[in-house]
């Protein structure tokens, strides 16, 4: 089998979905013993084996999706703030992690100027902080939630406050608010600062993917680092820091989960590189997958998650079968024409991957996502390596701002084009489920037709 991880990673997230309907823990892991002894005991019969395998999967998949309801406290609760604070019209949005329970609540403060003085960092003392929305009543600093705080979060919280220290020097260029909400959310993942019109007109336009640190972002730090470090006469030195400045990278910019992906993918990529070991793309994509479900099973129903692995499962299926319809070894003598045709393709086959969750989860399509991205991604690679160059040289600044203006520039023409969005689409759970399995069975009968080897 040439993705043996793809049925198991499939088994899994179907036991996550079907968690709800079996409420019962100890009866989950009662069966989910009987079928692992059953399945080490089938070790004579492959098939057997196999499918006992997919069932414990499934089980296991039901285990860690049983939801953990968070209890209800009746005094106050400890809180650290663990995101950049919004303004919004009526409240201040902040992201707590509340180290008694060990969970990340989405909290609204109700906006004063007691709750302006919050910051990242800050310990609070709330009531009820799970609801959502705290009354300035309800809330107050102080507590010792910095000191309950395990390892991992307190070095995610200097990171993020290092990384509070970058966004104060992006302040300091003189730039407006609209260069400066770009600029913080495609370099550093901070999206605190983009208004509602910004973030239309980029979704508008298909663009919104630019904001998000993904695969696309950390693809070109790898490309950077790669060039910067050694190579190959010391590959397994590069390698290594590679690894590690991906790593801090992701801390830097908040653990999203498309960045959690894309630094395990690569860095699984780059451990199989030095040990000469065969590398399946979709293999890889699948164990990003397992590993993040493991951590954090809700991760599932996260937007970011779908789409993320959505796009990417759909360029490693469908750009083999569109470099199959060119002549072979054509592009080794046509560089100009490989660069246009990696860039147009990864576009349409990640467009057609997370089209139909886009048009779930936000009711649009957008219509020149092809010309949008003949412009977004050279201009995201000038950024980001425009961004580190100005945090070393300040008086470069001025030339990335220019991009960046630039760009949104651009977005904004688009958007304005005639039917630049198709809207007020609203399929259902199963006409997604539908739609993805039409795109599946159109697949297999291209490759077969086009004679393309199976994909690893």
């Amino acid at each position: 089998m040439k993705v043996p991880l793809l049925l198991p990673t499939v088994c899994l997230i179907l036991g996550i979905v079907a968690a709800p309907l079996v409420t019962v823990y100890w009866l989950l892991l009662l069966a989910f013993a009987v079928c692992v002894l059953l399945t080490i005991a089938l070790y004579r019969w492959e098939t057997c084996q196999s499918l006992g395998i997919l069932v414990c999967c499934f089980l296991f998949g039901m285990l860690i999706g049983q939801r953990q309801d968070l209890p209800s406290k009746m005094g106050w609760e400890e809180a650290v703030v663990f995101s950049e604070p919004t303004e919004k019209p009526k409240t201040v949005e902040v992201m707590l992690l509340l180290p008694d329970v060990d969970c990340q609540v989405r909290c609204y403060l109700w906006k004063d100027e007691r709750s302006r003085q919050v910051h990242l960092g800050s310990s609070l003392l709330l009531k009820d902080a799970t609801d959502g929305f705290v009354r300035s009543s309800d809330w107050r600093f102080g507590g010792d939630g910095i000191d309950k705080l395990s390892k991992l979060e307190r070095t995610r919280l200097w990171f993020l406050n290092y990384r509070h220290r970058l966004l104060g020097r992006y302040r300091s260029l003189q730039m407006d608010d609209e260069q400066y909400a770009v600029l913080a959310a495609m370099t550093l993942g901070d999206k605190s600062a983009l208004t509602k019109e910004l973030r239309e007109t980029y979704s508008v336009t298909g663009a919104s993917h630019i904001l998000a640190l993904s695969g696309l972002h950390l693809g070109i730090i790898y490309f950077l680092l790669y060039r910067l470090t050694l190579g190959r006469r010391r590959f397994l030195l590069s390698q290594v820091i590679i690894i590690l400045s991906l790593w801090a990278f992701a801390f830097l910019t908040g653990l999203s989960v498309s960045v959690v992906r894309s630094a395990t993918m690569i860095s699984i990529y780059a451990l199989f590189a030095v040990g000469g070991r065969h590398r399946s793309s979709v293999n890889l994509l699948c164990f990003a997958a397992i590993v993040i479900l493991l951590l954090n099973p809700s991760s599932l129903y996260d937007i970011g998650f779908q789409l993320s692995f959505a796009a990417v499962l759909s360029i490693l299926l469908l750009m083999p079968l569109m470099e199959a319809s060119f002549p072979e070894n054509y592009f080794l003598s046509h560089r100009i024409q490989r660069w246009i045709f990696n860039l147009l393709g990864v576009s349409l086959a990640a467009q057609i991957g997370v089209a139909p969750l886009i048009a779930y989860h936000f009711g649009r399509f957008s219509t020149y996502f092809l010309l949008t991205n003949l412009i977004v991604i050279p201009a995201a690679t000038i950024i980001l390596y425009g961004a580190l160059l100005t945090l070393i040289f300040p008086p470069l600044g001025s030339a990335l701002l220019w991009v960046v203006e630039t760009l949104n520039k651009a977005l904004g023409w688009v958007s304005q084009l005639p039917c630049s969005s198709i809207d007020g689409l609203h399929p259902s759970v199963l006409q997604v489920c539908l739609v993805y399995l039409s795109f599946f069975c159109l697949y297999l009968a291209a490759r077969r037709l086009m004679r393309v080897a199976p994909v690893t």
